[in-house]
């Protein structure tokens, strides 16, 4: 061991590390936000008309919360090689239209019957707001073109299947995800869950022991490398 390393100060050294983790965790469970799925729209039983020349395809949806940051749709391919470029909007469509991202993508890098994820600058204030999300390919073909899986069924009550910018019947089938803490998930899940998961003070107490174990780990951990110095 240095002789500069006495007990004491190691013990405050090591009291300074277990703060700093106790405060690292608390900022990835209260301030950090995380990708959190909140709108699944599925299953999927047939495909939609293909994207091509003004063949657009779209669905309107409500957000739920605040920092929309990801979309996923079920692309199809028909199992064959499509090569044009493929455009992705997302419009502010209530209260006002406004095209807040575009972002464009191969059609030969969609994967037959998968999902196709789209993330961009999560939206601060998104929560209650309406939003349409379009693909568009004015230059792909009948042959050289992608669709996207839907359901014929009203299988998401709050938007609507649009094609070439007109509603139809049916959605499609497509994932939604928010930024959001730890902690405003662990809050969802007891106001829309029963039983254990249900329980705010079941969460917090499995919270709380995961940290103290995580704790008693280090504390460990630290304790044996100040041995072997």
């Amino acid at each position: 061991m240095p002789a500069w390393l006495t007990e004491s100060r190691w013990t405050a050294a090591k009291c300074a590390v277990l703060i700093f983790f106790i405060l690292f965790q608390a900022y990835l469970i209260f301030v950090k936000k995380h990708l959190v799925l909140d709108i699944d729209a599925y299953p999927n039983t047939l495909p939609s008309p293909n994207v091509f020349s003004d063949y657009t395809i779209g669905q309107t949806f409500i957000a739920d919360k605040d920092y929309l940051s990801k979309i996923e749709v079920m692309l199809g391919t028909h199992g064959r090689e499509n090569d044009k470029d493929v455009v992705f909007q997302l419009w502010e469509w209530v209260p006002e239209k406004n095209l807040v991202v575009q972002k464009k993508f191969n059609a030969s890098t969609v994967q037959n019957n998968r999902y196709k994820a789209v993330e961009f600058t999560p939206q601060k204030q998104s929560r209650k707001k309406g939003y349409l999300f379009l693909f568009s390919s004015p230059e792909s073909s009948p042959n050289n073109s992608i669709c996207a899986w839907m359901n014929e069924e009203d299988i998401y009550r709050n938007g609507n299947f649009m094609l070439k910018g007109q509603t139809q019947e049916g959605d499609l089938v497509f994932r939604v995800y928010f930024k959001r803490p730890i902690a405003a998930e662990l809050g969802r899940m007891v106001s829309h869950n029963s039983g254990i998961f249900g329980n705010g003070l079941f969460l917090t107490l499995s919270l709380i022991f995961f940290t103290a174990v995580q704790l008693f780990v280090l504390s460990k951990l630290l304790d044996l490398t100040f041995k072997l110095m």
